[in-house]
């Protein structure tokens, strides 16, 4: 377990020096410097999420397309989609690492698919 221990910490660290973490960090600050617009950014990040998690969206394309048209306005701000691709990036990459543990590990997650 203590090997476990360090790896893991190892992995937050690598991570934490990644490109794609880097440069979600930068563009957090800066986002972090306007609170009504980052209270709009988070707002859409979780009406997102919502979307893409909650299983109670028949269309999740209309959906996506239809809080986009929503939040245009903040959506042309070219630090705004700079900032909400970062996210994108950082999440892949954690993602990729999950499922790659899960994956070599054979730790059963088929129940997830019905």
């Amino acid at each position: 377990m203590q090997r476990i221990e360090q790896l893991k910490l190892e992995l937050s660290k690598a991570i934490k020096e990644s490109p794609e973490y880097i440069e979600y960090k930068r563009l957090e600050a800066i986002i972090d410097k306007d609170p009504n617009l980052k209270r709009s950014i988070d707002e859409f990040r979780r009406q997102n999420f919502d979307i893409q998690n909650s299983g109670k969206v028949d269309d999740i394309f209309a959906a996506q397309e239809d809080l986009n048209n929503r939040y245009a306005d903040m959506r042309r701000q070219d630090m705004v989609n700079r900032y909400l691709l970062s996210e994108v990036c950082l999440c892949r990459m954690v993602q990729d690492i999950c499922r790659t543990v899960v994956e070599t590990i054979e730790f059963d997650v088929d129940f997830l698919n019905n």
